[in-house]
């Protein structure tokens, strides 16, 4: 209770938090290298361009996409990649470790080579549109890399080259994709403290470095615009991640989930996904990483400035699926129904996508398509959205449950690395907390699913309203609630209520009605501490 107490005074305080989850760990954590792109690779994204690193102990390959490119047939093809080689052993590396952390959005990469500790990390930024890298090691010299550019899809049809700037310390990437196609421009910036660097058009070498910074962009492909990098001359990486992780945390702590009943953070994900799927009673903590990851996954493919939408593999290019034609981003009118359902009904606090505020757009789109795309993964999620909207929260949790068990892999993702099918699960997840209809009724802790008895969210919003709450044995306890613009609030709820506010005499209880509604006036931008009345 103590918990719960603290946590609805920070909200009426309208503290917006920025440090670490109140409750949970939230980050995928793996002991062996990667190997394969799926399932091994992890996303980063920055709303412009996404980056996929393949961490390892010989090397580590970050693959760029820019959701512009495309060929002549309007499908999205992959940049390039960044092949970081380090001359270490991997069968000699001790206590290996790739960690995908939520709540900063970076990546590590960590390991023991012989006496020496590496730690290579990454992130995204959207305020500086790079993506950066920050390699090190516990003893000075000690770096020593090969650091070269690839072309996955290299043929006829596609043009590459590859320059080294010596007096910038920059590889530059130019090239197109045939006739029809788009053209790419990518710049590599290198940053020593200490040791040598030489390149050529394959890449460069560095020998006894004591750090290396490594600043990735994607710029207008006919280099008239003034390069990212250069203006971003007199800001280490350091500084560079400064301004990351205020931008990234306020809106990804803007909504926090906490599902009471334990967590088996001490475990990698690898084997954390496996005792879910033996015993998910014992880590409703697992149902909550997933839901914020979704969360994640959005936010890093869309931004306010984002050019481009999150489309079924959000920003990132993996290798096409035979199976499933609509995971290879091919042009969204393809598939309306498949950007619709992850953009429609998203909110700021929920997913961070460009999507308008308007009440019209928090309606679901139409689920025809995802339900013909025979993919067990969609249809599932389908069946989900569907429970939820319909208040069925039993039902809803068992299609989310089988989800989890059957369809998602080490990395979390679903089957066919189909991203939309993560971020479409905050969506019906969100539902179940809170949705509300087109009549304008609010119902929130009336479709909570049996499996959760315990837990709190805060941040939720729906079109006309903004709220926090806690509930508990399956009931609702204590919430805050924001009216968006002056109205009538018409609430369901299961008991009666009392409606203040802290350091106001105003005290009103409200009773349901036959149909179970709670029926009050409210201003706009209001906020009311609402409690369940305690039985005598």
């Amino acid at each position: 209770m103590l918990f719960f107490r603290m946590l609805l005074l920070s909200i009426a305080a309208a503290v917006t938090p920025v440090g670490a989850h109140p409750n949970h760990q939230l980050d995928l954590t793996y002991t062996t290298p990667g190997v394969a792109w799926s399932p091994d690779a992890l996303p980063l994204g920055n709303g412009y361009f996404g980056t996929l690193v393949l961490g390892g102990v010989a090397e580590d390959r970050l693959r760029l996409t820019d959701p512009a490119l495309r060929d002549r047939d309007g499908v999205l093809q992959p940049l390039g990649d960044l092949v970081i080689r380090t001359g270490h052993d991997p069968q000699a590396a001790r206590t290996f470790l790739r960690r995908l952390d939520l709540q900063t959005a970076s990546v590590e990469i960590s390991y023991r080579d012989g006496r020496i500790r590496h730690r290579r990390e990454y992130f995204s930024s959207y305020p500086d549109r790079v993506t950066v890298g920050r390699l090190r090691a516990i003893r000075k010299k000690s770096l020593h890399l090969s650091i070269a550019w690839s072309d996955p899809r290299a043929g006829s049809d596609r043009t590459a080259h590859v320059a080294y700037l010596a007096d910038k310390r920059r590889l530059v990437v130019t090239g197109g994709l045939g006739p029809g196609g788009s053209r790419f421009r990518s710049e590599i910036e290198f940053r020593l403290k200490g040791g040598e660097i030489s390149g050529d058009g394959d890449g460069v070498e560095i020998l006894g470095a004591d750090e290396v910074t490594l600043l990735l962009s994607v710029e207008d492909p006919t280099g008239k615009e003034t390069s990212f990098l250069d203006r971003l001359e007199h800001d280490d990486a350091i500084a560079l991640y400064q301004r990351h992780l205020p931008s990234y945390q306020e809106p990804f702590h803007s909504m926090y989930l906490t599902l009471e009943g334990g967590a088996k953070t001490q475990f990698a994900t690898p084997k954390r996904r496996q005792l879910y799927g033996e015993k998910p009673e014992e880590d409703p903590g697992f149902e909550e990483l997933v839901f914020q990851y979704g969360r994640y996954l959005l936010l890093a493919s869309s931004r306010e400035a984002s050019p481009t939408s999150a489309h079924a593999r959000g920003i990132w290019w993996y290798p096409p699926s035979v199976e499933h034609e609509f995971l290879n981003n091919g042009p969204e009118d393809r598939h309306p129904g498949l950007v619709g359902l992850v953009h429609g009904g998203a909110a700021p606090s929920q997913l961070p996508v460009r999507a308008a505020e308007a009440k019209g757009g928090f309606t679901l789109p139409d689920l025809g398509p995802w339900r013909d795309s025979g993919n067990a993964a969609t249809d599932g999620v389908v069946r989900l959205l569907e429970s939820a909207q319909e208040g069925q929260g039993n039902a809803a949790y068992a299609q989310l449950r089988v989800l989890l068990q059957n369809q998602v892999g080490d990395d979390l993702l679903v089957v066919d690395d189909n991203l939309a099918v993560n971020m479409a699960l905050v969506r019906g997840m969100t539902d179940l907390f809170a949705h509300e209809t087109p009549d304008g009724v609010l119902r929130w802790e009336t479709s909570l699913p049996e499996a959760w008895p315990d837990g709190s969210v805060v941040g939720l919003r729906t079109p006309s309203y903004e709220l926090a709450y806690v509930w508990q044995g399956g009931r609702f306890l204590e919430g805050y609630l924001t009216r968006l613009d002056d109205g009538e609030c018409l609430l369901m709820s299961q008991v009666p209520l009392v409606l203040d506010q802290p350091g106001s005499e105003t005290v009103r209880q409200l009773e349901p009605d036959q149909s179970g509604l709670v029926r009050f006036p409210m201003a706009g931008e209001e906020t009311w501490r609402l409690r369940a009345v305690e039985e005598e």
